[in-house]
């Protein structure tokens, strides 16, 4: 009869016997506290509540680790990288040791991509009074302000080292797997996140050497190559930055998306129940989980953005600024020369590809409401 009244019940019901806390028993005709270790679950009745097997949490994660960019050509370095570091606000559906994850976050990544500048062709670094090939510099060659002879301002590039930051918005979907044993409860969880750049600035350094050599066609007393002299404008290694927009990141056509594979495992600790059939006791209704986790991230798809930009572009070839201004070159602020990120412009060639990777940890918490149980067939201590 009782199974029978259970089908027609709303919802499907879950029947246990269950252990009672010690002050609840102490109630109890016939029990003490003293008996309470020696009682089984047959003595303490039968319970039922609407728990299906199905749970819902909402809750939230934090996360960081070591970021690069994974990529196929030689002229730019994966190391040193960087680091990137995120949090989410997370839902999950439990369904017995099965569950999946979604939910909406943010985050940040800083990468340090090395230039290896004896891979690219002098001709994407090397200037000649301000512009790129020799024969247009010849054209418009440097007056000596001093006696008017001419010469010509060779400006040449090293050192190249570029830093990418990115703020992304985050989309996670994701299926994890409980794995139960003796030492407690562990996980695995395999799904892919998907993310959105929409802010962020690139940051190129470099050194700059500038030289000059002079028209002996002037008849001047001028002989060979004019080189470190800071009083001049002929200066040697000076370190020079540049800040520009964030790097173009896209997945095919899609500019600023990528997506990437997610691969997460850890422990789940349980403030508020007992490993034994997985479930709050009737007593609490609150079910609370800590996961402490080591992820991996990887693109799924490159998202080099083939760009057609040069690494170095100057200022006074495009008419923005005047040739006086290659003199003050190695202030950030007043240089007459822009530089982009490396991935940002046709050095690296049509065949590269480009992949995020995030190596870290991961700490979540999820929260549960879930109705008591009531007791059916017990005493009037409800036992």
């Amino acid at each position: 009869m009782l199974c029978l009244v259970s089908l027609a019940a709303f919802g499907q019901r879950r029947y246990s016997a269950d252990g009672r806390n010690e002050r609840n028993l102490s109630k109890a005709r016939g029990f003490s506290t003293r008996d309470v270790d020696n009682k089984t679950d047959a003595f303490l009745g039968l319970h039922a509540s609407l728990y299906k097997g199905a749970r819902q949490y909402l809750g939230f994660s934090v996360d960081g680790g070591w970021s690069t960019f994974l990529t196929n050509t030689p002229v730019a370095s994966m190391t040193p990288g960087g680091w990137a570091a995120g949090g989410k606000l997370l839902y999950e559906y439990h369904f017995g040791l099965l569950f999946l994850q979604t939910g909406l976050g943010a985050g940040f990544q800083r990468v340090t991509t090395p230039v290896n500048s004896s891979l690219i062709d002098d001709s994407w670094r090397t200037f000649y009074n301000g512009y790129s090939k020799p024969e247009d510099g010849a054209l418009h060659p440097m007056t000596d302000p001093l006696d008017g002879v001419h010469f010509t301002m060779k400006h040449v590039f090293d050192g190249r080292s570029d830093v990418s930051e990115l703020w992304y918005a985050q989309l996670p979907v994701n299926v994890g797997y409980y794995i139960v044993g003796t030492y407690g409860i562990g996980y695995l969880m395999l799904g892919a996140q998907v993310m959105y750049a929409f802010a962020g600035k690139t940051i190129m350094h470099a050194t700059g050497t500038s030289t000059g050599t002079f028209d002996v066609d002037d008849g001047h007393h001028y002989i060979g190559v004019a080189e470190e002299m800071d009083n001049h404008g002929f200066r040697k290694d000076v370190p020079i930055a540049y800040t520009s927009a964030r790097l173009p990141i896209k997945l095919g056509k899609a500019a600023g998306l990528d997506v990437l594979g997610h691969l997460e495992g850890g422990y789940e600790f349980n403030t508020f129940q007992k490993i034994r059939q997985y479930r709050v006791k009737r007593s609490d209704k609150l079910d609370c989980r800590l996961r402490f986790a080591g992820f991996v991230d990887v693109s799924l798809g490159s998202i080099y953005p083939h760009g057609a930009q040069s690494m170095y572009e100057s200022e006074v070839e495009t008419g923005r600024k005047g040739q006086e201004t290659l003199y003050d070159f190695y202030h950030p602020f007043k240089t007459p020369f822009v530089m982009n990120h490396i991935y940002s412009t046709a050095v690296p060639g049509n065949k590269t590809w480009l992949r995020n990777m995030t190596v870290g940890v991961r700490f979540t918490v999820l929260f549960s409401l879930q109705a008591q149980e009531h007791c059916i067939l017990c005493d009037p201590w409800r036992h």
